[in-house]
């Protein structure tokens, strides 16, 4: 009986030591690869210690967008990096007697969004950018004219034309 749990005990350990292994060469590679690209970057992109890399973004989903029956309702995507390989957007409703000029930055009415594939994240900022809420959106269609996705959550369909 003494023979097996000594050998359960080596094998634990022999595991553990593996999984060290491997997570010390994890680290180690990771570390190098993100000091040899701020190596790389330019003054103007590192601020207060922050370092933003350009997200690679669709560029059919960049611009300024009209919703299709919602005439008054906008969004407009841009490459302006936000953390996490994000952008920031911007929505408002001028119905709702609101503007892009209105929209306190990084606050209500900005949004960090993300697109994979076929599918778009988006965080939604709160007015003191206390929260987000999350949505997500699965595109129907998206070309040079039109933007047509369903949300996730509810399956709402919505229709945007680019107006830029």
């Amino acid at each position: 009986m003494q023979t097996k749990t000594k050998w359960w005990i080596i094998a634990g350990i022999t595991i553990a030591l593996a999984n060290l292994a491997f997570c010390c060469y994890r680290y180690f590679t990771r570390s190098q690869s993100v000091e040899a690209s701020i190596e790389e970057l330019d003054d103007t992109q590192q601020t207060h210690g922050v370092v933003f890399f350009e997200p690679e973004v669709d560029p059919l989903m960049l611009g300024k967008w009209q919703h299709s029956t919602d005439t008054l309702w906008f969004r407009v995507y841009t490459t302006e990096p936000a953390e996490d390989d994000f952008c920031w957007g911007r929505e408002w409703n001028e119905a709702e007697d609101i503007h892009e000029e209105d929209l306190t930055p990084y606050g209500n009415g900005w949004f960090k969004w993300k697109k994979t594939d076929n599918e778009v994240i988006e965080w939604h900022c709160t007015d003191n950018n206390s929260a987000a809420i999350p949505y997500q959106y699965k595109i129907l269609q998206l070309n040079e004219t039109e933007l047509y996705y369903k949300e996730l959550r509810d399956a709402q369909k919505m229709r945007f034309r680019k107006c830029d």
